[in-house]
């Protein structure tokens, strides 16, 4: 039995048919002129990082029937969860040498494969070109051996990046057939992950930066300062952006193009940077957004703390109307830019079901229209992963049912909406509710109901056409103990109903473990009473262990 939350109403632009996609008047639309509404996750088979950091220390051999058979399982689960875009952010020490070339290696293929799977399970994918981070592959890659200031600030490493773009939009996927430019599963291209500027001092103390700026200043007769540096860094920001804009559309890709500006904050000091790119070609600006951030001490790695406990609702406010936060991206100077949000997540909170829906309801405030949650926890390896961000529909079972809901509150309300909650600590709207007392969350909408947790003081009901039930814990409907998600699909004759494994944390899911040792414990076996309670319909009780039953009324 397959269960999928959302109804039709909810998959208004979810298209089983690819259309490419364009920006127009700062709104991201489909070619035929709908907008875009998409809900997601970072999805990464194709990493180095992804095998090195996640699954080498849990006995997981690195191959490629490893990755693709993880790749598949993964599909699946976001299939269950009603996602319908990923982002692959590259690593091109991965799978390109020292001058941008691409070497043809497991993770290319595993790149190709992953695109080639998003199309099968009707799946967008924003790709974006350039990151790296704690492993390298290939030793002498361009990206390897350059700061992140430098992807910007040396023509030289700009020159790689260049080759390398071009090399890989011009790539035929071997499982399609299709050229990476020429697929309109490839959605939007980013450009860098979370890019970082060079500063005055940085520039001060490399002979071949301040050459460069010296050059800049003598060809527009400015001073040595570092008022003029901000002028100077603006427009490489700007070039930099445009450059790769206009290489991508002189080789045919048509897709947008985003920019990565980072976390909240960073426009401030850097109102210049931010200026370049309110004037550049970019189609659209991607922010990320992680409350608790600021309440963990650097390394965060380091550094684990439960956060389950803590109201971030007053937060996501202040992110609204704080212009350095998030406040600046309501404001004219990007109004022409189309907003998305490259990665979100709740910092060291592996249990809390409130916060995801409030988070999707910010998003839409802010004119949001895509959404990628950093990151999919894959089945493989998830009952060994604890850290900073867990999501998995089998060891986090409150937390993803709240991602599930929150994806229907984001494709429900109008784009640029005010973010208004009915308090500091609980909302209801639209046929939704979340509680930060009751740490609970609901959806009722179209004949689904979905339920994390005591939701009885939000006085929302389960519609009359109901069709389909997804909940954790018990409800008006439901009665169950168990420590698992439950679906069930409600036909005129009978009820199918999946129970999935019962869920405990046997260590502290908020620390990183490289021991190999399980963090969350599935069971399968263990009975707990079940009890349906639909209107107008005998009740069904019966013990029931993780599994699927089909019963009449």
């Amino acid at each position: 039995m397959e269960a999928v939350m959302i109804e039709d109403e909810f998959l208004k632009n979810f298209q089983k048919d690819f259309m490419f996609m364009k920006v127009e008047e700062g709104v991201l639309r489909y070619e035929n002129g709908d907008e875009v509404t998409l809900w997601g996750h970072n999805f990464q088979p194709n990493l180095y990082w992804e095998y090195k950091f996640r699954m080498e220390h849990a006995g997981i051999p690195m191959t490629l029937e490893v990755m693709q058979d993880m790749c598949d399982d993964g599909f699946a689960d976001m299939k269950k969860m009603a996602s319908d875009v990923i982002r692959c952010h590259l690593t091109p020490a991965d799978f390109s040498d020292a001058k941008g070339n691409l070497v043809h290696n497991m993770w290319l293929d595993m790149l190709a494969y992953t695109i080639a799977k998003a199309r099968e399970n009707g799946v967008y994918v924003y790709l974006t070109f350039i990151n790296h981070m704690d492993f390298t592959l290939i030793k002498e890659s361009f990206v390897a051996n350059s700061t992140r200031e430098e992807w910007i600030f040396d023509p030289e490493i700009v020159e790689c990046t260049h080759n390398m773009v071009r090399q890989l939009i011009n790539y035929e996927n071997p499982y399609t057939g299709i050229k990476l430019k020429d697929d309109p599963v490839v959605a939007v291209w980013g450009l860098i992950n979370e890019p970082e500027y060079m500063t005055f001092q940085q520039m001060n103390e490399s002979v071949k930066q301040k050459k460069l700026f010296f050059d800049w200043l003598q060809n527009n007769d400015f001073p040595f300062n570092d008022v003029y540096y901000a002028k100077y860094r603006r427009e490489v920001v700007r070039d930099y952006i445009d450059g790769l804009h206009d290489l991508l559309r002189s080789e045919g890709a048509q897709q947008p193009v985003i920019w990565n500006c980072n976390w909240p904050r960073m426009i401030d000091s850097r109102k210049d940077v931010f200026a370049g790119i309110a004037d550049s070609k970019a189609d659209a600006l991607a922010f990320c957004l992680y409350p608790g951030q600021d309440d963990v001490a650097a390394p965060f790695v380091e550094h684990p703390a439960d956060m389950s406990d803590r109201n971030y609702l007053p937060f996501l406010k202040f992110c609204y109307e704080d212009f350095d936060h998030l406040g600046w991206l309501r404001s004219p100077q990007f109004a022409n830019k189309a907003k998305v949000v490259y990665e979100f997540e709740t910092m060291y909170n592996p249990k809390s079901a409130y916060l995801h829906p409030a988070i999707a309801k910010l998003f839409r405030s802010l004119g949001v229209q895509m959404a990628m949650c950093w990151t999919h926890t894959f089945n493989i390896y998830a009952q060994y992963l604890g850290g900073s961000h867990v999501l998995n529909l089998k060891t986090t079972p409150k937390k993803a049912l709240s991602y599930m809901i929150a994806g229907n509150v984001f494709r429900t309300l109008d784009r640029g909406s005010n973010f208004e909650i009915f308090s500091d600590k609980d909302d209801c709207f639209s046929g939704f509710a979340l509680s930060r007392e009751t740490d609970s969350c609901l959806m009722s909408r179209g004949g689904v109901y979905a339920s994390v947790g005591n939701n009885d003081w939000c006085g929302i009901l389960p519609s009359e056409d109901l069709r389909e039930i997804i909940g954790f814990g018990s409800s008006p409907l439901v009665n169950y103990e168990g420590g698992g998600l439950y679906f069930i699909d409600v036909n005129e004759e009978s009820v199918d109903i999946e129970i999935y494994p019962h869920a405990e944390f046997v260590r502290n899911p908020c620390e990183w473990h490289t021991d190999g040792g399980i963090v969350t414990e599935l069971d399968y076996q263990t009975e707990f009473p079940f009890e349906l309670k639909l209107p107008g319909r005998n009740p069904i009780r019966f013990n029931a262990a993780p599994g699927t039953y089909s019963i009449n009324f």
